[in-house]
């Protein structure tokens, strides 16, 4: 009868969810958050072990600390690894290190003293400093280097450990770390993996049919297959788009989805024995919990799209709030440390454990992010101000009448070239900005449904660009501008390949292939132009058009030339400071050796390697844009095109935007920042004149700053540093509670990261 009313009641609150305003039940979990977290905090010492256990508790800590920008709860993990000096297992004498199953200071090598990296990962990139993560490294790196590939031999410690790998390498760069991921975990699923079901047996000595429940059937543990899914989601999280066994690890994780749902009970929760619940009848928190993390984590970021999954996850939170959660705060029916589900074994309300309070926390803040896509402020402001940019232009060109309406301003000291540029100008950089937010699929918001329109109207747009009988054909012709803005339009299809170029139809594409290829009669000057010139030929080589590699291996050589280090670039053999190493160099490099390693081209030059270095010096200069962003949202105004406004703050956007930024640049930093910029640039300010577009000047109408090549179109760079709306709304990016950038930390008299210098590390030779 108890299980009846629960059913009713689950169903009862699914409804009451769907009637109820998504942003007053997150405010109400955000309370839960806040409720389970501080009970525990306050009813246990951080000077706890490193072991799994305390250590699955802080990797739940640290996500609430993300969300909620709670400073105690980060003061606890902080505190939690001081105390044990960012250690797991205590012993420094290699030649005892074991990883066989043991809670000895000698079993440096088993994943349950492992775990605690990723809370130590987490809290270097909050303020980098090399010890946080040495014992990590020393240990994981030796690791590597032996023979065995047989650590992770039990379920659990597929969550232990893999998403240290992934941190790590995030961290370092070292691909070491993500080969021996895919070898590690090849060999595991020799161990313990069920090909039928996807699901994962606890480990070698619970196979069937070796091993049977008490009624013959398969026996599948909730924590260990709970911790497997869960670990994925962690890896899906921070592996590489462009990581070769990527499809390995998201089909994986799709297929454990499926397994998991199969076998929830109809209440919301995973019994112990997830194929035999009648062996260990009744509810289970730890295995619920994480399950309902992983599905809730695979919705939120597109990888289970089908109703079911959202059903489940559902009903799993139902559970676990209206079950699990006690009134005091307390996380109950967590089954007790172990490796199976017992016969017998009492769970009830009062059974708590650390790890279960993790798995909650965990679950919770991933439930917070579904309820709250769509409802970000910052993303709202962003967007709103994108299609403000956006709509004018592209209304008009999609009807074949910018060139008739657009209100065009020019510098007073305008060189007299002709005024047609303009519109090439507008449309080219504009879409290089907003190219991966109308890429995101549609979703049924507001949002979304602008960026179907301002999408529709793009393809229609990029028609009339290229098509001579239009009266919005641009001016591809004649003249040598319109390289720079052929390049944009070029960087636009690269950065929204399958939903801008890729619809277009076969003559539209072919009459781009022809304007791209005949600009090769430009002779690039010998400064940031030569980008432009690769650009165009990376993209077309891409398309699989055929392409200059002269130009591009050229260009490439030219700008390592140029690059005078720490992540500035000179524009061209003499330097100058400027924003150039934003507008052009550190974009438009990176996506000339994205677009050679995207097209398979074999030529002297190991795009892959050059990519890596031009990376990491993105993310030092990332670093100082950063940095240069005031308390009061404001950056230093010098160097020639400040008209180009929020440009300057390009590369910082593209590392947000590719999930790449540094240590030191969380995601909640960067987007108050650059918030904080926006506000004071826009806010108030006459930076539209009465045709709705871009007037000339950097907060607002100031002409006198333009220099001699300045347009209203040219202004339209300064949709360049909206590239992270190109994450999707429950994107940690947008999701996390905003946190002070470095220069308000200083002046506050806040802990903030050191900064220094930055050498390239990474050496490259002709190929042959």
């Amino acid at each position: 009868m108890k299980k009846v009313m629960l059913v009713l009641a689950s169903a009862t609150a699914a409804l009451a969810l769907q009637a109820a305003p998504k942003g007053n039940e997150a405010t109400q979990v955000r309370e839960i958050i806040h409720k389970v977290n501080s009970n525990w905090q306050k009813n246990h010492s951080p000077e706890g072990t490193p072991f799994w256990h305390n250590a699955a508790y802080h990797t739940g800590n640290m996500e609430a600390y993300f969300l909620t920008g709670n400073q105690d709860y980060l003061d606890y993990s902080q505190a939690w690894a001081e105390h044990n000096q960012w250690k797991g297992a205590k012993s420094d004498d290699r030649r005892e290190w074991k990883y066989d199953y043991g809670e000895t200071d000698r079993h440096v090598l088993f994943g349950d003293w492992q775990i605690c990296f990723q809370t130590y990962a987490d809290l270097y990139n909050i303020l980098p400093d090399d010890s946080r993560i040495k014992r990590a490294r020393d240990v994981m790196e030796y690791q590597m280097s032996t023979p065995q590939n047989d650590y992770w031999w039990w379920a659990d410690g597929l969550y232990m450990v893999m998403p240290v790998m992934t941190k790590l390498y995030n961290i370092t760069g070292n691909d070491k770390y993500l080969e021996k991921l895919y070898s590690y975990i090849t060999v595991s699923d020799s161990i313990m993996y069920d090909n039928e079901t996807g699901l994962y047996f606890r480990d070698g000595k619970y196979v069937y049919p070796k091993h049977k429940t008490v009624n013959g059937k398969k026996d599948f543990w909730a924590r260990g297959d709970g911790w497997v899914l869960a670990g994925l989601a962690k890896v899906l999280k921070d592996l590489p788009a462009d990581y070769k066994h990527r499809d390995f690890f998201e089909n994986k994780f799709r297929r454990l989805a499926d397994g998991v749902i199969a076998l929830q009970q109809p209440e919301g929760y995973w019994s112990r024995s997830m194929a035999d619940p009648e062996m260990a009848p009744g509810y289970e928190t730890s295995g619920t919990a994480f399950f309902t993390y992983g599905l809730l984590w695979g919705i939120n970021n597109g990888y289970l799209n089908d109703a079911k999954y959202t059903d489940a996850a559902l009903k799993g939170w139902q559970y676990l709030s209206k079950v699990a959660l006690q009134k005091d705060g307390s996380i109950g029916y967590v089954q007790p440390i172990g490796e199976k589900a017992i016969p017998g074994q009492v769970v009830d309300k009062t059974s708590t454990a650390d790890f279960g309070v993790g798995a909650f926390l965990l679950a919770a803040c991933e439930y917070v992010r579904y309820l709250e896509k769509g409802t970000s402020a910052d993303r709202a402001y962003w967007a709103d101000l994108a299609y403000k940019m956006a709509h004018p232009v592209l209304s008009n060109m999609a009807e074949g009448k910018l060139q008739q309406n657009m209100l065009v301003e020019v510098s007073p000291n305008w060189d007299g070239r002709d005024k047609k540029v303009t519109y090439m100008e507008a449309f080219g950089r504009l879409m290089a900005g907003i190219a991966p937010w109308i890429s995101l699929p549609d979703d049924g918001t507001p949002e979304g449904a602008r960026r179907a329109e301002l999408r529709e109207l793009a393809l229609k747009s990029y028609k009339h660009a290229v098509d001579p009988e239009s009266p919005d054909y641009l001016g591809w012709r004649g003249h040598g501008q319109a390289l720079v803005d052929a390049a944009y339009i070029a960087e636009s299809f690269l950065r929204g390949y399958d939903s801008l170029w890729m619809p277009l139809d076969d003559t539209t594409k072919q009459r781009y292939v022809e304007e791209f290829t005949q600009l090769r009669r430009v002779d690039p000057p010998y400064t940031n132009w030569v980008l432009f010139s690769s650009t165009i030929e990376s993209f077309l080589a891409k398309a699989g058009a055929p392409c200059d590699e002269y130009r591009i291996n050229s260009a490439i050589r030219k700008v390592e030339e140029w690059y005078t280090g720490d992540g500035w670039y000179a524009d061209g053999p003499s330097f100058a400071f400027d924003y150039y190493s934003s507008y052009v160099f550190h974009p438009m490099y990176l996506e000339t050796l994205q677009g050679m390693k995207d097209s398979g081209r074999y030529t002297r030059i190991h795009y892959g390697k050059y990519h890596q270095r031009a990376l990491k010096r993105a993310q030092k200069f990332s670093i100082v844009l950063e940095r240069l962003i005031s308390p009061e949202g404001t950056f230093p105004v010098f160097g020639r095109s400040i008209p180009y406004r929020m440009a300057t703050m390009q590369p910082l956007a593209l590392m947000a935007w590719y999930e790449k930024l540094p240590a030191g640049l969380t995601n909640g930093q960067v987007r108050g920042a650059l918030t904080a910029v926006m506000h004071r640039m826009f806010d108030g300010k006459e930076n539209f004149n009465e045709g709705g577009f871009l007037t000339i000047g950097f907060t607002g109408r100031q002409p006198n700053v333009a220099d001699w090549y300045t347009n209203n179109g040219s202004l339209y760079m300064t949709s360049l540093a909206f590239l992270p709306l190109g994450l999707p709304a429950s994107h940690p990016f947008w999701t996390d509670a905003e946190q002070d950038w470095t220069s308000r930390k200083a002046w506050d008299s806040k802990p903030f990261p050191k900064d220094h210098h930055w050498r390239d590390e990474i050496q490259t030779w002709d190929l042959f």
